[in-house]
């Protein structure tokens, strides 16, 4: 069978199962650990704080000192670790620099790059540095065989910015298990939060940051409070830009702006921030939830909208890729990106039509189910596999 190296170079030690948050790390696990459930043998070169793990073989990454000598002992770790006739997927936009392209030139493998990350692909230049950043990043996507990508949206925008050929890029959207067992563990957010029993829940689940559309969710809020229906809006994620790894995060300038438009707007009982929860209490959200929101203006894919659906939420989404591909008018609510007005109106809408907003839920299910199972996506990395060492 197959032997698959994942490459993810993070300076921030990486817990291998993510107990606070989620997104790239969440999938990483969820995905290397299902493909080592198929018979792959699969590895993670990473600055891992977990050390080892039953299923996937983990080679920890000292990232600490200057950039050349922790790239120094990157490359020599990869170098020792990493066989001749294997498979090197760069994770992600933590890509390690030149290291992986070396690495190829010194090893016969065959080399993927693989994000659905929007960060650096769908940002302006000016957010990242043009003389370094993006000259290396578009060296290694030119120097791997294949890069995979979650959607349509990034395949055409690394197309277009990395300098490469439509045929180089395959689109494999993300998985998520429902085998998790956080899922199956019981959180009493009514009763921690005091949540009366008919009161409503309108979540939001992600970074506290300005691109996922939180001012708008307090315009959107403040827009519904004058109406009789009883609800509280819930935004569950860290209050900066960064996953915890202890349950604990730190607030930006950003989240205390926002903390203060709420108290303007007369949020304060029906508007609140979690900061970062655990991975069982956030599955107890989605659970309780009786409305999804994600007004986000820039996603790679959009993970906790997969987690929504997989719950059978109603869902309301911007209308623009990728989230126009996840949830489709049959599945969700789709509204002009930055109409607040119609924002709050589709809020308001699915809370006064509970039969319609139940059908959506329904639907958004059974796309998820379709789309984004393990068992729907893991097949087509195996088939990849199989096409780059051709079946060996």
């Amino acid at each position: 069978m197959y032997k698959v190296y994942f490459l993810f170079p993070t300076n921030s030690p990486l817990v291998f199962k993510p107990k606070y948050g989620g997104g790239s790390g969440l999938y990483l696990y969820q995905l290397s650990t299902n493909l080592s459930k198929r018979g792959v043998d699969t590895h993670v070169i990473a600055n891992l704080a977990t050390k080892n793990d039953a299923l996937v073989k983990l080679h920890h990454v000292d990232f600490s000192g200057n950039l050349i000598l922790r790239n120094m002992r990157y490359l020599s770790k990869l170098y020792e670790v990493v066989d001749n006739e294997s498979i090197v997927i760069v994770f992600d936009q933590a890509f390690g620099g030149l290291m992986p392209v070396i690495l190829k030139k010194l090893k016969n493998v065959k080399m993927l790059f693989h994000t659905i990350n929007h960060y650096p692909w769908l940002d302006d230049k000016k957010e990242v540095n043009p003389r370094l950043y993006w000259p290396i990043l578009k060296t290694v996507v030119k120097t791997v065989d294949l890069v995979v990508v979650g959607n349509n949206l990034l395949k055409e925008s690394i197309v277009k910015r990395g300098g490469i050929s439509e045929d180089k890029v395959i689109i494999i959207p993300p998985i998520l298990s429902l085998e998790e067992p956080e899922r199956e563990a019981k959180v009493d957010i009514r009763s921690k939060y005091k949540i009366k029993d008919d009161e409503k829940i309108i979540l939001f689940v992600g970074r506290i940051v300005p691109h996922k559309g939180i001012t708008d969710i307090l315009k959107a809020a403040a827009q519904l409070k004058p109406k009789s229906r009883k609800y509280k809006f819930f935004l569950v994620g860290p209050r900066n830009s960064s996953f915890s790894l202890n349950g604990k995060d730190k607030p930006t300038k950003f989240y205390w702006e926002m903390l203060d438009l709420a108290k303007r707007l007369g949020l304060e009982d029906s508007l609140i921030f979690t900061g970062s929860v655990s991975r069982e209490e956030l599955h107890s959200f989605y659970r309780e939830a009786d409305l999804f929101i994600f007004p986000s203006y820039k996603e790679g894919f959009g993970l906790a909208v997969l987690e929504a659906m997989s719950y059978g939420k109603p869902i309301i989404v911007y209308n623009h890729p990728p989230l126009n591909y996840i949830i489709t008018k049959s599945t969700g609510i789709l509204v002009p990106p930055g109409d607040i007005e119609e924002l709050a109106r589709a809020i308001a809408y699915l809370l006064d039509n509970v039969d319609i907003a139940t059908k959506l839920g329904l639907n958004a299910y059974e796309r998820f189910r379709e789309n984004f199972t393990v068992e729907a996506v893991i097949d087509k990395w195996i088939a990849l596999f199989e096409s780059l060492t051709g079946g060996s």
